[in-house]
């Protein structure tokens, strides 16, 4: 399946997100996807957190670990966000 999301000019893509958001669907979603991008943002910091300022081997473990979720946590969010704007362009 083709991104048509990323072929629309800045203004049309901007007017397919509005129109989405404005659906029951991407109300809800929306408030989903802002939850996940929120809890890897802050799961990115308090790694980061870890990782700076380590005492143990155990910090600088689940620092990594918490770390690497977090950007797949952050990637996932975005991917999700364009692949709904995207199944609703194109199926309008």
């Amino acid at each position: 399946m083709k991104i048509k999301y990323w072929r629309l000019t800045k203004d049309e893509r901007k007017k397919a997100r509005n129109d989405f958001y404005k659906t029951e669907f991407g109300k809800n979603i929306s408030s989903r996807l802002t939850r996940l991008l929120v809890t890897g943002i802050l799961g990115l910091l308090f790694s980061l957190y870890l990782l700076i300022f380590h005492e143990s081997i155990w910090d600088i473990t689940s620092g990594s670990l918490l770390l690497i979720a977090s950007i797949v946590f952050i990637i996932s969010s975005i991917k999700l966000r364009i692949r709904n704007i995207n199944d609703f362009i194109t199926k309008k």
